[in-house]
């Protein structure tokens, strides 16, 4: 009785181990997939100065292997590569590690960069480093998508 209760066990505990690897290597591709394309946003907030124009564009870029997010523009200057999890509805893209950025104007380090979810046939981003054109944070902003 021992020892086939160490064998199920122990082939319990195997099985648990392989099975959730390969099914979130294979649901990562997937997700991949589904969101795969370029996402955008741009504001224009105006004159600054009479020399200088307030603008701001964020960009998230998913292939079928890698996720980078960026942005650029007044006091924005960065590039990350990210992580994506979620389903067919919504995406969470999370922070990796910056490959460029200008440590005086790049966001401060944040697990999660944005949410990216569908609506109605539409693409939204919310996240608490990308304001709306009333500088308000972490509200949901009409993204455009490039296939």
């Amino acid at each position: 009785m021992k020892k086939t209760l160490f064998i199920l066990t122990a082939l319990s505990i195997i099985s648990c181990k392989s099975l959730p690897e390969e099914a979130a290597k294979n649901s990562e591709v997937t997700l991949h997939q589904q969101w795969k394309g370029s996402y955008s946003l741009s504001h224009d907030f105006g004159k600054l100065d009479e020399n200088a124009e307030m603008t701001l564009d964020y960009a998230l870029t998913i292939t079928k292997d890698s996720c980078t997010f960026g942005g650029l523009g007044y006091k924005t200057f960065f590039t990350d590569v990210c992580s994506i999890t979620g389903n067919e509805q919504q995406i969470i893209v999370r922070y990796i590690q910056e490959i460029e950025g200008n440590p005086m104007t790049n966001h401060s380090p944040i697990d999660t960069l944005a949410v990216v979810f569908r609506r109605n046939g539409k693409y939204f981003l919310q996240s608490k480093i990308v304001p709306n054109k009333h500088w308000q944070y972490n509200t949901p902003i009409p993204v455009k998508k490039k296939s």
